[in-house]
């Protein structure tokens, strides 16, 4: 093993010695040369059967380069497509506001042979950059969504090595694609933590004191039915009343109030919405001795509307340490973005064996918007008048959508079909396929929600005997806020790259830190300025948190 390629693996090392050993076991790629520029760079050349490749400028590499980072803005996370000599990664890694560079190579041989003629140790000793190898699609889809923290990092963009893209065009496709997906995937999310960051993390601290109560568990159940307050529910609702009988019924929060119109009382409700217009809901309290499945992250008001709370943990950065600081709070799948999702999640969790599912139309059924005695009719009926009338309330509320497409049946059945309906849709029949049991959807006039038939087998024993409820608390509610409250203050400022600075940290800093990252997004969003430098941002989230914190420990007096 020559001196070169010894510098390369050891560099590679202190971050993937799964990978340097792969490479070092590797047969070098016998169409591998080296070659020298003009500028008397060196440069790898690809010989084949229809002539040689240089992977770089045959007149000066390096200018080469600088030209290819100057197309693309500074900052963000890099995903670079093809590695050569790594040229065109250096002035990435020259501008202090890159956060992180991933780069994508398909061939361990040519990974060898380029590692054997050159020096990339300074570019692969970066602790900002990562190199994968071979990566099958989901392997890149994780790989990048581990690594990019976009209120850290900024945009993500995908540069292509252009030489080596168009020598194995197949793969790198791929790479563009799985790129183009994670795109589409954190553009979503960051846009919800934009909206929504700052009520997560206000509503969970102020829900701690209430999360402090000893509840009954939620035993396991063989089978459960889960209503939506899709418009369908209405023609659904006598059938409902008989297949209920042996079932747990679980109603989301805004099905409650259209089954107790109609005299069916759930055996469980569930909600997540932050938002405080949940509290409509709620008007008519949850029944006495029905529990109320509550996200931390929900208005403390809603919780107040029952009498047997169970809070469960989201996935939210603030509610993830709670759990592991504060008390071990049960988890629900809600990366849905509904209700009826995190219901059938819920089933899910307590082992039930086939799930029936009721008035998920995820459709706006002859343009109705929700089942009667749903909150919105109320909520329309009272703000009616001589020149808004319900029936423009409600057209108002679909077209508030910037695409609606409508759908008709054979028998004249229509619908009204929006996208984000259509992505609730797919990721709940995507779910479908993870769960322990049978999603058995009943339709009525809404879209049809296709999901995977499942025999059903045994019953798990270790599913039988799990219940719903949260662990013990580790300390009261108070002293978490307080110890919290001192971890904030004691954080040192992070620096650009921010990314960098905050893996520098010590881990338990690291975590405080990544508590804030969805109320950070949020505050930009607030700020309007998308041009604040993230240390300073972070640096105006964890002051937010400070005053968020402190007032709840006053009112807790």
């Amino acid at each position: 093993m020559n001196g070169t390629l010894q510098r390369n693996l050891l560099a590679i090392s202190t971050t993937d010695p799964e990978l340097a050993g792969r490479i070092s076991k590797a047969a070098r790629d016998p169409c591998v040369h080296r070659e020298t520029a003009r500028s008397g760079d060196p440069i790898p050349l690809l010989r084949g059967p229809s002539g040689d490749l240089a992977l770089h400028s045959r007149v000066d590499p390096i200018r080469e380069a600088e030209r290819l980072a100057a197309a693309y803005p500074a900052g963000g996370f890099i995903v670079f497509l093809g590695l050569g000599a790594g040229y065109g990664i250096r002035p990435f890694l020259d501008r202090p506001t890159t956060g992180g560079v991933l780069v994508v190579e398909y061939s361990l041989g040519l990974l060898r042979a380029i590692l054997e003629e050159f020096d990339l140790a300074p570019v692969l000793s970066d602790r900002r950059v990562r190199l994968l190898a071979d990566p099958d699609e989901p392997t890149l889809e994780r790989a990048i969504f581990e690594a990019y923290i976009p209120i850290l990092t900024g945009d993500l963009a995908a540069v292509p090595l252009r030489a080596r893209v168009d020598s194995d065009p197949g793969n790198f496709s791929e790479a563009v694609d799985a790129v183009r997906r994670v795109i589409s995937r954190v553009s979503d999310d960051y846009s919800v933590q934009a909206f929504f960051g700052r009520r997560w993390f206000s509503n969970t601290v102020r829900n701690l004191y209430a999360a402090e109560t000893s509840v009954r568990p939620l035993a396991p159940v063989q089978e459960a039915i889960v209503t939506a307050a899709g418009p369908s529910l209405d023609g659904l609702a006598p059938e409902l009343d008989k297949a209920r009988k042996g079932r747990y019924l679980i109603a989301t929060d805004t099905s409650m109030g259209a089954l107790l119109a109609r005299g069916i009382v759930p055996d469980a409700v569930v909600s997540i919405d932050c938002q405080h217009i949940s509290y409509y809901h709620f008007l008519n309290p949850v029944p006495d001795g029905v529990p109320l499945v509550l996200d931390l992250a929900s208005p403390p008001s809603v919780s107040r509307r029952a009498r047997r709370v169970h809070f469960f943990s989201s996935g939210h950065p603030f509610c993830r340490f709670v759990s592991a600081h504060f008390r071990p709070f049960p988890s629900l799948d809600t990366s849905g973005g509904n209700v009826t999702h995190a219901a059938v999640s819920l089933a899910d969790t307590l082992g039930a064996r086939r799930i029936f599912l009721y008035g998920a139309d995820f459709s706006y059924p002859r343009g109705a918007s929700y089942a009667r005695g749903t909150y919105i009719h109320r909520y329309f009926r009272l703000r009616a008048g001589r020149k808004s009338p319900q029936e423009g309330l409600f057209a108002s509320f679909l077209y508030r959508n910037l695409q609606v497409d409508r759908e008709s049946d054979p028998d004249g059945t229509f619908r009204y079909v929006t996208k984000p309906l259509q992505a609730y849709r797919q990721r709940l029949e995507a779910f479908a396929a993870t769960l322990s049991g049978e999603l058995i959807p009943v339709r009525g006039s809404g879209v049809e929600i296709r999901v995977p038939r499942i025999a059903a087998g045994p019953v798990d024993s270790s599913r039988r005997l799990s219940l719903f409820a949260p662990g013990r608390a580790t300390c009261t509610a108070r002293e978490f806020l307080e110890s919290y409250r001192d971890g904030l203050a004691s954080l040192p400022e992070l620096s650009a790259p921010s990314i960098l600075s905050l893996r520098n940290l010590p881990p338990e800093k690291q975590d405080l830190w990544t508590t804030l990252l969805p109320a950070a997004a949020a505050l930009r969003k607030g700020l309007g300025d998308e041009r604040i430098l993230q240390p300073e941002l972070m640096e105006r989230t964890r002051v937010w948190a400070l005053e968020i914190v402190s007032a709840e420990l006053e009112a807790g007096l």
